[in-house]
């Protein structure tokens, strides 16, 4: 009998665009609080200097469970986090993120997402970016 495996497909990557971290989530995939733990660390460890700025990339997304809905609303290791959805149905599974305890705002265009989480640097944020005009 043969033993067919699977290969491993990540659930989200990081990545550091210098300004901003960009996480994004695979395909289809249903975000656990597991999951929001992992990416809590990550984006922590992607920062040893400080918070900055957050890309999230949600894509078609599954769900979301309400526990890590809860972590997601709670969590404060970026200074400011967009979300880039594909359609109106990513922004109702995220919109829960409007109650979130650092800025948090849904984009459809990811041009638009990097401006506005670029536009003001938090007392926080050590990217190296200058502060925006008073």
């Amino acid at each position: 009998m043969t033993d067919l495996q699977q290969p491993f497909l990540p659930r989200y990557t990081l990545s550091d665009e210098k300004d901003f971290l960009r996480l994004r989530w695979a395909p289809g995939v249903t975000i656990e609080a597991d999951d929001i733990h992992s990416t809590i660390a990550a984006v922590t460890a992607a920062s040893p200097k400080g918070k900055r700025p957050l890309l999230v990339h949600i894509g078609p997304l599954e769900r979301i469970t309400p526990e890590a809905k809860q972590l997601l609303i709670d969590d404060t290791c970026s200074t400011r986090t967009a979300v880039v959805g594909v359609d109106n149905v990513g922004r109702v599974l995220t919109a829960f993120n409007y109650r979130s305890a650092t800025p948090s705002r849904y984009f459809m265009e990811e041009s638009a997402a990097i401006a506005w989480l670029t536009e003001y640097i938090h007392p926080n944020d050590v990217s190296g970016r200058r502060s925006a005009p008073s």
